[in-house]
């Protein structure tokens, strides 16, 4: 059998995340205290992924208005996301997470309803194959 994402998946429970209705203000508190430069943005009844926020995502808009606490008051929902951050069930191999985490640090992992069960990070896919050599 094959390597499967949710082999190698973070849990939800151990999973930092931003709701939808959060404002940039309250984001950024996030992003700084966990020293993360990319989160993912979930619902927050359904716990539905519906896509991930960069620190550049937000410093765009930050640079971009003209008054400052405006812009934390507005909900993260307003930010202009620069990169899709595709994310894959608990069946995908790793084969296909390899092609995913050239290009994102980590993919987010969904059930058939779009809920966030976890993220599978580039450094938990790079240590499998690591321990694959020896």
């Amino acid at each position: 059998m094959r390597m499967q994402a949710i082999e190698l998946a973070t849990p939800r429970n151990r999973v930092e995340t931003l709701f939808s209705d959060m404002t940039i203000g309250e984001a950024i508190k996030v992003i700084e205290k966990k020293k993360f430069q990319m989160i993912p943005v979930i619902e927050r009844d359904s716990r539905r992924y519906l896509y991930s926020v960069s620190a550049g995502d937000i410093l765009r808009k930050v640079l971009k208005e003209k008054d400052l606490n405006k812009v934390l008051a507005d909900p993260i929902s307003s930010l202009s996301i620069e990169r899709l951050i595709v994310a894959c069930s608990k069946e995908t191999e790793i084969r296909e997470l390899i092609y995913l985490v050239v290009n994102q640090n980590f993919v987010p992992l969904v059930d058939s309803a779009g809920v966030l069960q976890g993220i599978v990070t580039r450094r938990a896919i790079i240590d499998h194959l690591a321990s694959q050599g020896e």
